[in-house]
């Protein structure tokens, strides 16, 4: 599951079709009577918040409640320094690479914002993303480490991810050597070609061309719950394009073997529209139901957008067998131990207890959650958690049931001295910058394994680096528990969530068709 805040909603879809109409600037008088805070929730979640306020604010202060429409300026306000210090280490890294001989262009981020809205800081980005020739890694490396910034996931020439201390923060980046996820790294994709993009005074190197639109396609299709900023993204670029540049883009996807994934990015584009006007079928058609968003495991997106047999099987290897973990036998096996476990733990509904007694005494009770966006809620926990404070986060997701409810409050506190251990339930960073709050199933050089106590696979290793803090407390229809290293045993949800993941596949394979 997610770890975000979220309030409870009758239907999901009213507040994402209403945050989808203010981000896109549609929002009418019709819209004046809303669950505000709802609205504001979805709109966070979905990393649609800045654009909205950028595009709707006048509107947000006239109808919403003062709270809300303050919680919104915050978050919009949030975004944009966050924005300004990452423009501040681009503009250092980038120079410093230039230096040493790397030839690093930008992907996403500050630039793209920049050339789909006309405004840098109106989208939420984690982390700076560069693509760095394979053969110039090593320098990219030296150049990094002279500024003081530290690998802490990965290794080239796979995806890697650095970190750097500033401004009270660990700031993230990450290089590729691929405009594709590794899963792909038998498509023959292009490098990409870059041009001089001005953001905000700065010049850097930026994407473009005609490999854009099929680059977001993917990058949309490889992200597991893929917040609909990135669905608004790629529907400003294409509506953006002449015929001759969509015929181009469409021409380079065939290329590189990815025009099921331009189309399959080009139909949620499509129903975005009628999406923000409240259409049923069309929120489902871009993974919104009457309980939140759905999806399957991109996995299974993966196999279904192939063109072929042959890229099917590659794709399967690579997801079982990951190329960053085929250097290291150790690590290989350990990662294929730990997902053999859980799928056969989940193929007979149990789960293997790891310890038993709970942590800590009783907690006493606070207020009610504050309603932030992502990553202002990462950000407000490393700080609280830095001085030793702990706070509540709603986890809305359902991958850590039964023994964390859909829409409870968990208690988030700092590591424990000791390090953490087998059965911990964490909050941690994924090597995207994602959010996820799963239980610890492998503890191995300074990385954890972590699964859902209801998911049928494990998550890829996370360095303990970015472990967040340990969740203590589960607070759910007012009563109040610790968590313990044994996950509450379910058959029932074992078997849905087989049940759910098969005829989503199904469902998914038959749409892409």
């Amino acid at each position: 599951m997610r770890a975000a805040t979220a309030s409870e909603t009758v239907d999901a879809r009213d507040a994402v079709a209403l945050a989808l109409r203010l981000a896109l600037g549609h929002a009418t008088a019709d819209d004046a009577v809303a669950d505000w805070g709802a609205v504001f929730d979805a709109s966070a979640r979905e990393l649609l918040a800045p654009l909205a306020w950028a595009r709707s604010g006048r509107f947000i202060r006239q109808y919403a409640d003062g709270a809300t429409a303050s919680a919104w300026r915050r978050a919009a306000m949030a975004t944009h320094l966050r924005g300004q210090r990452q423009l501040q280490l681009l503009a250092e890294v980038t120079s410093a690479l230039d230096e040493a001989g790397v030839d690093a262009v930008v992907l996403k981020g500050l630039p793209l914002g920049e050339h789909l809205y006309g405004n840098a800081f109106v989208r939420c980005s984690a982390d700076i993303d560069l693509y760095v020739p394979a053969s110039q890694r090593a320098r990219a490396s030296a150049a990094l480490h002279r500024l003081g910034w530290r690998s802490t996931d990965g290794v080239a020439p796979w995806h890697e991810t650095w970190s750097i201390w500033r401004d009270d923060a660990h700031q993230h980046l990450e290089l590729h050597s691929s405009l594709v996820s590794d899963h792909l790294a038998h498509l023959a994709v292009p490098p990409p070609s870059a041009a001089a993009s001005y953001v905000a005074g700065i010049v850097v190197q930026a994407h473009e061309g005609p490999f854009v639109a099929p680059y977001l396609a993917t990058h949309l299709a490889t992200h597991q719950m893929a917040p609909l900023l990135w669905v608004v993204d790629f529907a400003a670029l294409w509506a953006s394009f002449s015929e001759v540049e969509r015929a181009h883009a469409e021409t380079a996807a065939r290329r590189a073997g990815l025009e099921r994934y331009l189309h399959w990015a080009r139909q949620r584009a499509l129903v975005l529209d009628r999406a923000a006007a409240g259409d049923r079928t069309a929120l489902g058609a871009i993974g919104v139901g009457a309980a939140g968003r759905e999806d399957v495991h991109s996995i299974f997106r993966h196999l279904a957008l192939a063109v072929s047999v042959a890229d099917r099987a590659r794709v399967a290897i690579a997801f079982l067998v990951p190329r960053p973990a085929r250097r290291d036998l150790r690590v290989l096996a350990r990662y294929t131990v730990a997902r053999l476990r859980t799928r056969l733990g989940s193929m007979f509904g149990a789960s293997r207890a790891y310890a038993s007694g709970e942590r800590g005494a009783a907690t006493p009770s606070f207020g009610q959650p504050l309603r932030v966006e992502r990553d202002e809620m990462l950000g407000l926990t490393g700080d609280v958690i830095r001085a030793g404070g702990a706070l509540w986060v709603r986890a809305p997701g359902g991958s850590m049931l039964p023994t964390i409810p859909r829409g409870a409050l968990v208690r988030i506190e700092r590591l424990p001295d000791a390090g953490l251990a087998k059965g911990d339930v964490v909050l941690a960073l994924t090597s995207d910058g994602e959010p996820v709050l799963h239980r610890v199933t492998i503890v191995f050089d300074h990385h954890v394994i972590l699964r859902g106590d209801a998911a049928l696979t494990t998550d890829p290793p996370v360095p303990i680096g970015r472990v967040i803090g340990i969740a203590t407390h589960v607070r759910h229809e007012g009563g109040e528990r610790a968590l313990t290293r044994s996950p509450r045993r379910s058959m029932a949800v074992t078997v849905l969530k087989l049940r759910r993941r098969v005829a989503r596949f199904a469902r998914s394979v038959r749409r892409d068709r």
